[in-house]
């Protein structure tokens, strides 16, 4: 019995396109959503991780990551003073004002009433929350044209402390 060694097969040709073609769209479809996920040319300088019981007797979580520009970075000192801080209180803090000071505003594709669960009201009240409880030292790095400043935060996938507030 002997194999005919030849041109491949049409169907294989077809195939090994296919394969390459997937394959090429997977790795730029990873490349994106690691920019996405790892702002380039950021650190993170704070993380902050907080939980709270809910009225409805779960327990929520969520964690935030919080990153200045490489060319800004936040000093040390006060980097070092917020991953230091004792944060085990502040969830069930935010929760408490959340709760009792609910967002008067709020944006909605479709103009959803506030108590419906795809409202974007709690979001809102959690984030107006955030602000009374998560305060960084102020500070200025001095870019050569001026003193700057920049924080960007993000949480992390899995996070559901807004979810309490629905």
């Amino acid at each position: 019995m002997s194999i005919e060694s030849g041109s491949p097969s049409p169907t294989r040709r077809r195939r090994a396109w296919w394969v390459v073609a997937i394959a090429a769209t997977a790795a730029v479809i990873t490349v994106a959503a690691l920019a996405l996920v790892h702002r380039p040319g950021f650190t993170t300088d704070v993380t902050i991780a907080l939980s709270y019981v809910g009225d409805d007797g779960r327990t929520y979580s969520c964690t935030y990551d919080y990153k200045t520009p490489n060319r800004l970075r936040m000093p040390a000192s006060i980097a070092e003073s917020m991953n230091s801080r004792d944060w085990s209180q502040t969830g069930q803090l935010i929760y408490d004002w959340a709760k009792s000071h609910p967002a008067e505003s709020w944006t909605t594709e479709d103009d959803l009433p506030a108590d419906d669960p795809r409202s974007t009201r709690a979001d809102a009240s959690w984030g107006l929350a955030m602000e009374q409880y998560v305060r960084f030292p102020p500070w200025t790095v001095d870019a050569g044209d001026g003193p700057e400043y920049e924080l960007w935060w993000e949480a992390r996938a899995g996070s559901d402390c807004e979810d309490g507030l629905r």
